[in-house]
């Protein structure tokens, strides 16, 4: 991506934007969940409970994991588009999990509403205009812009896809 807000983007997120090539950040969100349902029409219902070693997440943590991320970047890209001028906090993933009850569903049921939240911010994208998106606001301690939660929102996927395939 040669793209010129890049240039301010926090360390951390590298990993994640690496997993992004599309240049268009709604072609990277539909070929991010075309990639995820390609997976995840090969699950079955009793691998939601399965963690490839103790004290890791299970299937079903992972999944609501990335829902829950999801919805907190649409949130931050929202307020920020919207011109947002308080500091957004940041959330503690282990914390988040630990109280989801992801558990407690079925694996087809966090597939599902990944899918429907997928649509959501393919339909959030769309109606942030070229200038919003770039709008500058402060989240977790850092400047920000919706544009790359944009892209972060497919690169987080495809990270815990990647983790999904190999080990689960």
């Amino acid at each position: 991506m040669s793209k010129e807000w890049l240039e301010n983007v926090p360390a951390y997120f590298d990993g994640y934007l690496k997993l992004v090539g599309e240049d268009d950040i709604l072609e990277a969100m539909q070929n991010s969940k075309a990639e995820f349902m390609s997976w995840a029409n090969e699950m079955s219902n009793d691998k939601g409970l399965y963690a490839y070693e103790e004290g890791k997440w299970t299937v079903n943590e992972v999944l609501q994991h990335i829902i829950d991320t999801e919805r907190i970047f649409q949130y931050r890209s929202l307020s920020i588009a919207r011109g947002e001028m308080n500091e957004l906090p940041g959330f503690d993933h282990d914390s988040y999990a630990k109280n989801s009850k992801a558990n407690q569903r079925n694996l087809s049921d966090l597939i599902s509403e990944f899918a429907r939240l997928r649509d959501s911010s393919v339909d959030l994208y769309s109606s942030i205009d070229e200038s919003n998106i770039k709008y500058k606001g402060m989240a977790n301690g850092f400047v920000v812009q919706p544009i790359l939660f944009g892209y972060l929102i497919s690169g987080h996927l495809r990270h815990h896809l990647n983790v999904l395939e190999a080990r689960y």
